[in-house]
């Protein structure tokens, strides 16, 4: 498969994470990482720096994806900010102690990230679907948080709205033949959960 991986730490711009360090063997984590460990399994990887919290940014990557390969199969929103003080026990404090940066950091990219990519790929998906006799699939990344109180109540919300989404999207969707689902994937390494070496 082609995968155009887009996220905002690249070689152009940097780790956009400097304050949350990981272990040295985990590697660079940057797009260009990703797309390059994409081609070394065998499939294409193709590096997209773009902040996935910006509808611009994502248009213009649907755009390229358009222009270049003319069809979209899968579409994965998985982008989300790391919360503030993830470090440290006010990530698990209560809701009315954390202010409004941990609501709009669960929010901002991964809630409205994840909608406004899936607001901008439908219509190419829906265009695979009719010109390739397939049921192309929109994967959104949720966690168990959004069942159970996991971590704050800004994470629960997020993620429950997430779910929400896919089951509401699928309900209009079905109809174009595109499939739409939420995934719980568990604890990925990310630069905000793993340790110092």
């Amino acid at each position: 498969a082609t995968v155009y991986c887009a996220a905002r730490s690249s070689r152009q711009t940097g780790f956009v994470s400097d304050d949350r360090p990981v272990a040295a063997s985990v590697g660079e984590l940057t797009v260009e990482q990703t797309a390059e460990d994409v081609t070394s399994q065998g499939g294409k990887g193709v590096a997209v720096p773009c902040d996935c919290s910006d509808e611009d940014a994502i248009e213009g990557v649907i755009a390229r994806i358009r222009s270049d390969e003319g069809r979209l199969d899968v579409i994965v929103p998985s982008a989300f900010a790391t919360p503030p003080k993830l470090a440290d026990a006010a990530f698990r404090d209560d809701f009315w102690k954390q202010g409004m940066e941990m609501w709009d950091c669960c929010h901002g990219v991964g809630l409205r990230g994840t909608y406004a990519t899936l607001l901008k790929a439908t219509p190419l998906l829906i265009e695979t679907a009719q010109k390739h006799d397939t049921r192309p699939l929109a994967c959104l990344v949720s966690s168990f948080g959004g069942q159970a109180y996991t971590f704050n109540v800004a994470y629960g919300v997020g993620k429950a709205a997430t779910d929400r989404l896919a089951r509401d999207a699928a309900a209009q969707l079905s109809s174009y033949n595109v499939d739409t689902i939420s995934l719980y994937p568990g604890v990925v390494a990310t630069e905000g959960n793993l340790e110092m070496e």
